[in-house]
């Protein structure tokens, strides 16, 4: 049995959605014609390495794991962090650097930096560990001699507050600090305030030096500052060596289910994930508020279900607002799109334009429809040619064979390096499916290519052409952005909008394929991100930090909360960053679900609006304006007609933001 957490994945029976209920039109593709035509798709895109493969520190063939919240472990020269929640782990040279986070708060900041309380050095082990086994929960990391040969392997899972090692070979492994033994208890290591058990199958302790035959393992595990040794040691119970992640929508819910141990182990939870369970062990200190220790072999819990849209109901607007609106959509329909030719602007670009279709479909204005679908389809047919990337070098697309993906020839933002794939591929899948809702007969010219770009960031399962889940984090509930995550504080994601824009529109083009499997995979992702975007982001619960100054993060690490942004200072752009680009689907899940909600909402919008004319962000945060109640949405509305055009973000227009606004109205 390999000694890693690899996640086996089980649909639930719930999952088929209401929405797609029912046999699928006649003409409505399988979803194993569908993978068919990815498959065709892979084999027909030009193969590049624009991705540093030689960064990638894995094992034989395993997909180098970019987007996970370890994956700074596993990349470049090192020494990077991951926080597993509760533990943070270092990687160094020959060993593993483990440790409790500390949380500390100031106006702008909710910290827990990596600790290194204690180094296990794997003696002879030579360099960085490679990752042997990776997936969306978890991974196993391999420590080498100087010839090549395994001697131990690490493994560590999110949400589980342990590292298990497992000899390859006969090892020897040296601990920072001795471990103090006893007849009648557990093995401790007791380093300042924090007190961490070492257990034992088949090896020994002796100080600083644990003695590990071949095949014999070892845990490592961090007690609550609450919890007593003894009751944790006995509840750690067996090695945790595979979990099995199980996911569903049904009625008004999305589940998760993450099984560590079948035979019980300790589990990290918050305390909305607690019920059934035995959370006696203690309670953890993190960043994103306190993790009970429990005794329990799986954890399970639901998140409100997200149903996919990417159209507004309009059908109430008044006469003088829809006029406005036409007006809005027929300006647009009589100018030249810009269409950049990168991934990020080029998708908002596509984005934007498809938000015009779907404005003039809502408003039944089909001949206006018609003129703003024909040059979206054009930019989308070239955007999704296969060979496109021999004759052209953007605006088309390549299979990274080092990195297993698939990646925009022209770089933006880092996206050759996987950086932000789901932000831009979002915006992508969007536009396709509101294109194909308008032409069905587009589908056939777009679709294995779009296809592409869901597998690249969301295959349902690991498959020898692209990772399961690239982006997503099960436990945390949200996507990660960094692909190679260099970083001291772990992984971060920083506009949980445009994740919540990627799934959504994952959604509703694997709905529009007909293609089940991805569709039931996108809305659990949908749902799991929105509930993230208000809980974690937009408008969660800082009581346990009053020493932080702010009603929303902007910037989410492993090891930090930040109210800042990789690219401005501003207030609006803080708080833009998690609106954009206000699509229907924003309308959804971003509205408020009690009067304090209304409440953040004016106070938070009004608050950015104070530099938005310099920073940008002005028209999102009208729009986020308008959904505190009709009220505010009447004079988000007098604003908005006023906003200047230079005032527009690029990935939107004055009809997209007339019309949300309109709608909140009614």
């Amino acid at each position: 049995m390999r000694a890693a957490p690899l996640t086996a994945v089980a649909l639930a029976s719930a999952l088929a959605l209401a929405a797609c209920d029912g046999d699928a039109p006649a003409a409505t593709p399988s979803s194993d014609a569908v993978a068919a035509s990815a498959t065709s798709a892979v084999a027909d895109l030009p193969e590049r390495e624009l991705a540093p493969a030689d960064q990638a520190r894995v094992v034989g063939d395993l997909p180098a794991p970019t987007n996970r919240w370890y994956s700074g472990l596993v990349f470049g020269p090192g020494p990077y962090s991951a926080f597993g929640e509760p533990m943070s782990f270092t990687a160094v040279e020959g060993g593993l650097a483990v440790g409790l986070p500390r949380v500390q708060a100031s106006a702008d900041l909710i910290a827990g930096p990596a600790a290194r309380d204690v180094t296990l050095q794997v003696d002879g082990a030579e360099g960085l560990p490679a990752a042997s086994a990776a997936d969306p929960v978890g991974a196993t990391l391999d420590y080498t001699d100087g010839a090549g040969d395994t001697l131990v392997r690490a493994s560590i899972a999110k949400g589980w507050p342990a590292v298990t090692l497992t000899a390859a070979a006969d090892a020897s492994i040296t601990l920072s600090s001795p471990a103090t033994t006893s007849a009648d208890g557990p093995a401790t290591l007791v380093i300042g305030e924090t007190t961490y058990v070492l257990a034992t199958d088949g090896g020994t302790v002796d100080g600083a030096t644990l003695t590990l035959p071949e095949g014999a393992t070892a845990q490592l595990a961090v007690v609550p500052d609450d919890g007593d040794p003894a009751a944790f040691a006995e509840a750690l119970g067996a090695p945790v060596t595979q979990t099995t992640l199980q996911m569903g929508v049904d009625g008004d819910t999305a589940t998760t289910s993450v099984t560590y141990a079948d035979g019980g182990t300790v589990v990290a939870v918050p305390e909305d994930r607690a019920d059934g369970l035995d959370c006696s062990l203690g309670t953890y200190e993190t960043i994103n508020g306190p993790l009970l220790a429990c005794a329990a072999d799986a954890v399970s819990w639901d998140v409100p279900r997200t149903q996919a849209t990417t159209a507004l109901d309009l059908s109430g607007i008044g006469q003088y607002p829809r006029a406005a609106i036409v007006e809005a959509l027929q300006e647009a329909a009589a100018s030249e799109p810009e269409l950049p030719a990168d991934t990020y602007f080029g998708g908002k670009a596509l984005h934007r334009q498809a938000m015009l279709v779907s404005t003039a479909e809502a408003l039944g204005e089909d001949t206006l429809a018609d003129r703003l679908a024909k040059p979206l389809a054009e930019a989308l047919r070239t955007w999704t040619e296969t060979d496109g990337c021999e004759s052209r070098d953007s605006r088309c697309f390549v299979y990274d064979t080092g990195f297993k993906g698939v990646t925009g020839l022209e770089a933006s933002f880092g996206s050759e390096e996987f950086n932000d794939h789901h932000f831009h591929y979002g915006y992508f899948l969007s536009a396709a499916a509101i294109a194909v809702g308008h032409d069905a007969s587009l589908a056939e010219d777009v679709g294995p290519v779009i296809d592409l770009l869901a597998e690249d960031i969301a295959s349902p399962e690991a498959s020898d052409r692209f990772p399961q889940l690239r982006s997503f984090d099960p436990v945390s509930g949200h996507a990660w952005a960094s692909g190679m995550a260099p970083f001291g504080d772990g992984n971060n994601q920083e506009s949980s909008s445009e994740a919540v824009i990627a799934w959504n529109g994952l959604a509703a083009w694997a709905e529009a394929r007909g293609d089940q499997a991805m569709t039931d995979t996108a809305t659990w992702l949908l749902s799991a991100e929105a509930d993230a975007a208000l809980t974690r982001y937009v408008r969660p619960d800082l009581s346990d930090f009053p020493d932080y100054a702010h009603d929303f993060v902007s910037l989410e690490w492993g090891g930090k909360r930040e109210h800042a942004t990789w690219f401005s200072p501003a207030e609006a752009a803080k708080l833009g960053i998690e609106l954009i680009p206000m699509a229907p689907i924003q309308g959804a899940t971003l509205g408020p679900r009690s009067d304090e909600d209304a409440q953040v909402i004016r106070d938070t919008a009004t608050g950015a609006q104070a530099d938005a004319d310099e920073a940008g962000f002005g028209d999102y945060l009208l729009m986020y304006q308008a959904l505190a109640g009709p009220d505010d949405a009447a004079q988000a509305w007098e604003d908005a007609v006023a906003l200047p055009d230079d005032a527009i973000d690029d990935g939107n227009t004055r009809a997209a933001m007339l019309a949300f606004i309109a709608a909140q109205i009614g």
